[in-house]
């Protein structure tokens, strides 16, 4: 049920009229939440709240329902202040910051086809108009924030100092680095028998010093790679004929669906832990993406202190009220 409290994400931003403009004055009875001019009425939040509800397989009821009404109208007040202080800032989004989202997002979903982007678009209930909508408010409440905080240089030492501090995450279970052989089965059991006297001769010319790619190569069988496997995930026969192998050793034959399979294990890689080198820059985007949200915190809470805010709780419980939630 956790969710950042500051909506960047444009999926998120559900009701277009849940904002006014800039400089829009709304002056509606039922207001739910005003930030200086600007208004959110019970029907705005109503609408907004069964729309997010409508994202969530299992929505919630009782009292984690008012849970999350409370959430959602913490983030709705957050947006309208800085929707306030994008307007003071007169900070604007230009319609190329616009059309460069959009493109984007079609080809990240391969939907450059411009039927299949309507279909899309259909399917998901939005208009195109409404969706760029979204997309310029996100961007200029992002843009807003971005204007106000600092970056934070993060240096390798506070990263160290947090791997050491998260090591358990990091954590890689025991695995083999497996290659195979796979003699191909195609005309049933009599075949079978001599793919498997195949592989066994195979098998055992290695094992007696016989290079391993030079007989698969006449025996016109590919070297497969299967990769690092973890050791609980190998299938119950496979990991019996690999417990007494080392490493560059073959197994004995197996049968298994489609043909015979001989594996040779590369090597056994110990249970142990990521390479701070290769978790560091996961570290990095962790630590940059909670440093941006604390200042964020820290602007959003600064900027109620000398804003108009005014929040009707009691309306709150009315809308909770018809939706079944009390």
């Amino acid at each position: 049920m956790r969710r950042k409290w500051l909506l960047a994400a444009v999926a998120v931003l559900m009701t277009t009229g849940a904002v006014p403009a800039a400089g829009e004055r709304v002056v509606l009875e039922g207001a739910l939440v005003r930030v200086n001019d600007r208004v959110v009425t019970v029907s705005d939040f109503a609408d907004r709240l069964q729309q997010e509800l409508t994202q969530i397989p299992e929505p919630p009821a009782g009292e984690e329902l008012h849970q999350f009404a409370e959430m959602l109208l913490g983030e709705i007040i957050n947006e309208l202040v800085l929707m306030e202080r994008a307007s003071e800032k007169r900070v604007v989004v230009e319609d190329g910051m616009i059309d460069g989202a959009m493109k984007n997002l079609r080809e990240e979903n391969n939907l450059q086809d411009d039927e299949e982007w309507r279909q899309a678009l259909e399917s998901s209930g939005i208009t195109e108009e409404q969706l760029r909508e979204r997309y310029r408010r996100t961007i200029l409440l992002q843009r807003t924030v971005q204007s106000e905080v600092r970056p934070v240089e993060i240096t390798e030492e506070e990263l160290r100092r947090q791997y050491e501090q998260d090591k358990e995450r990091y954590r890689v279970p025991a695995k083999v680095e497996l290659e195979q052989l796979f003699f191909e089965e195609s005309a049933g059991n009599a075949e079978r028998d001599q793919l498997l006297q195949r592989a066994r001769g195979l098998v055992g010319r290695v094992r007696d010093g016989a290079d391993f790619r030079a007989e698969a190569t006449l025996a016109g069988v590919e070297i497969q790679e299967l990769g690092k496997i973890p050791v609980e995930d190998c299938r119950p026969d496979l990991a019996e004929a690999l417990q007494s192998l080392e490493s560059g050793g073959l197994t004995d034959p197996l049968l298994v669906p489609g043909g015979v399979q001989v594996i040779r294990l590369v090597q056994r890689i110990p249970e142990g832990y990521q390479p701070f080198d290769e978790v560091v820059t996961e570290l990095r985007r962790q630590r940059s993406a909670e440093t941006y949200e604390s200042q964020t915190r820290g602007l959003v809470e600064r900027l109620k202190q000398e804003y108009l805010v005014e929040v009707h709780q009691d309306r709150l419980a009315t809308i909770l009220d018809n939706l079944g939630g009390a």
